[in-house]
């Protein structure tokens, strides 16, 4: 998404009106489309922040209703997009043609790869499943970060472009710094103080030796949120000094931050999860629905004709990429690599998501999870490499030209957004004054796992527990952990032992916490938080037929309009 051209400023002279300059939009689409699509984390953030206030737990409060309906709404649609906008467009058929390797080979080579690794018994291959599962998770978490990061540079490309300055090599490569800095490089060090790296213990801890960081970590996180507000503001300042100033990049730079603030943030990793994975889903969502719809229309092909009049209706492509992902959330679920917490596709489909998990075919479920997700990060860099004169030509109704709309009209928009971005950081820094209400308990950092051995399943070994863990206040380290009742089997409270002595606290939240611990023969999935009697169906069936009434109702009175 790099390197978007812009049309040049014009002159008219009306016949019946003095004469108007008219200078080219920095909006992609105009103030309220990009300020819910490319400038969601400005609306994001207070939203969020109001529904955990006054819980102690951000996953008990409303919030997790909230990032059960974006993620069945908007995870699996983004994921798919840029394999709908390669193959099932006719934008990009002629770059199918002229690059095979790119767009065909890569892709069926790492599906080929994802599963030759996981079909395999654990005896066919010098790595057992688990081992080869932790690897692949390792490589996925990098990529996905940097995958993130890229993705702002394309946003603050796209913007930089409509601002005339996409020729500015020196632009650039601010945009670039400040997008894998904040984005990227201050993520990584926020999920490693907060132990969220997908299995840290594998490999972050044994190079970055943890106790020296949890000794650390409050100078660690001042350090980085100094850091982040000192490359923030030479952004800000560099982007107001020059003569074209963009509005929207102000405006993206700041929910950028404010998303990144949230995240070195000692207890708001969920909150930082939410806005941070769900501005990703709708952006790319958002773009995906505009990429193909200025594309010619096909000659021949029942189904290619059927596609392309969904293409060429951007709310059509959103309503079909939301189905999708609602359709096949528990399937791709299986590979969320999820610890702690609820499987969403259990709200939905109750036991199949549970089958799926526990059934024969989760070898090939995990490949197949895998797989789209490493394409998806090949196939985003190649759809939206606008350094290419064919994919700029593919993506022409993404970058074309936009409706002109009065300067009132904007100014209110723009009224609009500025309103959410202040209240955006307004939230942000009345989360960091004020913790929530009632005493915390105490936050832990680095939580391995107790280990269940496989000799253990065949023998059925199974018991619940209680563990009350001792934390040193000054350092955060467990002191002394003993049952408080014991699973009823001593090798399984010896391996809970083990595991919460090693864990870490965040200093000064806590002296001793009572942690229930459950061993089972046969993965269970986690108790589900108490929800209303109706289906949870209803929640995202609801969003996606008000989001299609909505659009309908807009589309008919545009119709009257006219």
């Amino acid at each position: 998404m790099a390197e978007l051209s812009s049309p040049a400023a014009v002159l008219e002279i009306g016949t019946a009106a003095p004469w108007e300059r008219k200078w080219p939009s920095p909006w992609v689409r105009g103030p309220l489309w990009d300020g819910f699509w490319m400038l969601s984390a400005l609306w994001l953030a207070p939203i969020v922040l109001l529904l955990v206030h006054g819980y102690s737990d951000p996953e008990s409060s409303p919030l997790d209703l909230l990032y059960f309906g974006l993620t069945a709404l908007f995870w699996i649609g983004h994921r798919l997009s840029s394999t709908y906008l390669a193959y099932c467009t006719e934008a990009y058929r002629p770059l199918l043609r002229e690059q095979p390797i790119r767009f065909v080979m890569l892709p069926i080579v790492v599906t080929a790869g994802c599963f030759a690794l996981f079909l395999p018994a654990d005896s066919a291959l010098p790595w057992t499943r688990e081992e080869r599962l932790i690897g692949l998770a390792i490589i996925d978490y990098a990529c996905v970060t940097y995958h993130f990061a890229a993705q702002h540079f394309g946003a603050l490309s796209l913007y930089r472009s409509r601002a005339e300055r996409g020729s500015c090599i020196q632009t650039r490569r601010w945009d670039r710094f400040f997008a894998l800095t904040a984005g990227g490089v201050l993520v990584f060090v926020a999920d490693i103080l907060a132990g969220a790296v997908a299995y840290q213990d594998q490999w972050v801890d044994r190079w970055l030796f943890p106790a020296w960081i949890v000794s650390a970590e409050n100078g660690i996180r001042g350090a980085a949120t100094l850091a982040l507000f000192a490359i923030t503001a030479i952004m800000l300042v560099a982007e107001l000094r020059t003569p074209r100033w963009s509005l929207p990049r102000v405006l993206y730079i700041i929910g950028l931050a404010v998303m990144v603030g949230l995240a070195l943030r000692p207890r708001s990793l969920f909150l930082f999860l939410v806005i941070w994975t769900s501005q990703h889903w709708i952006l790319a969502t958002g773009l995906a629905s505009q990429t193909p719809s200025a594309e010619s229309a096909p000659t021949t092909g029942i189904v290619r004709r059927y596609l392309h009049r969904l293409n060429v209706r951007p709310w059509a492509v959103v309503l079909f990429l939301m189905l999708l992902s609602l359709v096949f959330l528990p399937i791709f679920e299986v590979e969320a690599n999820r610890e702690t917490g609820t499987y969403y596709g259990d709200r939905i489909f109750g036991s199949l998501a549970v089958q799926l998990r526990t059934s024969t075919w989760l070898p090939a479920l995990l490949a197949l999870g895998f797989a789209t997700g490493f394409i998806h990060y090949l196939l985003d860099r190649s759809v939206y490499r606008m350094s290419d004169p064919q994919v700029r030509a593919a993506a022409s109704g993404l970058i074309g030209n936009v409706a002109r709309r009065s300067r009132r009209k904007n100014v209110s928009s723009l009224a609009l957004v500025l309103v959410l971005t202040f209240v955006s950081v307004c939230s942000l820094h009345a989360q960091t004054g004020s913790p929530a209400a009632g005493q915390q308990p105490p936050k832990a950092i680095y939580t391995p796992r107790p280990v269940y051995r496989p000799e253990w399943a065949k023998q059925g070994l199974a018991g619940k527990g209680i563990v009350l863990v001792t934390i040193d206040q000054q350092t955060g380290k467990v002191t002394g952990a003993r049952m408080l009742q014991s699973t009823g089997n001593k090798q399984l409270d010896g391996t809970a032992l083990e595991a919460y002595s090693q864990w870490r606290f965040q200093p000064g939240t806590g002296s001793q916490v009572k942690i229930p611990i459950e061993f089972a023969s046969r993965p269970k999935p986690m108790a589900p938080k108490p929800t209303a009697p109706q289906p949870a169906i209803l929640y995202p069936l609801l969003i996606l037929i008000g989001f299609g009434v909505a659009v309908i109702a807009m589309r008919t009175r545009r119709r009257g309009a006219r």
